[in-house]
């Protein structure tokens, strides 16, 4: 089976110069937590709801005042369409990646996400292995905690 068989292709995209307030009510709307960044249909990067949280909402800036390309993420893997997807869940296993966007000739055309690869698989312990893999911690400091 190859990515073009299960990848999402119903997704919007954020533009770099729209505001993180923009973007999350976006989220909102299409219940989704991430985003892509794109440009005439070429992928520039992702934005997540926890980038928006941890980054700007928690540093104490306004998220009208900030815009997308200042905090998404920019160097991506991605797959393309005839990837097959055991390689793509090995791909996001070995980057702990809970989506892999799915790119042809420099276009995004789809997401694949670790859902669409557990409904997808007819292979349980693929999608056991990859879970396993994203879920590992892969900090090495303890987490602090959050002064009250």
């Amino acid at each position: 089976m190859k990515l073009r068989d299960i990848m999402t292709t119903d997704f919007c995209c954020a533009n770099p110069s729209d505001s993180l307030s923009k973007v999350a009510t976006e989220m909102k709307r299409h219940n989704v937590g991430v985003m892509p960044v794109c440009q005439n249909s070429s992928l520039l990067g992702l934005i997540t709801d926890r980038d928006i949280v941890i980054q700007c909402v928690v540093a104490g800036t306004d998220p009208d005042e900030c815009k997308v390309s200042s905090f998404m993420t920019k160097e991506l893997v991605q797959g393309g369409p005839e990837m097959d997807v055991a390689d793509a869940a090995r791909l996001m296993g070995e980057e702990q990646l809970h989506r892999l966007p799915v790119v042809d000739g420099g276009r995004l055309v789809g997401i694949v996400s670790l859902g669409d690869l557990a409904v997808h698989s007819t292979d349980d312990k693929l999608v056991a292995g990859l879970l396993r893999q994203i879920s590992m911690p892969v900090r090495s400091m303890k987490p602090q905690a959050v002064a009250a």
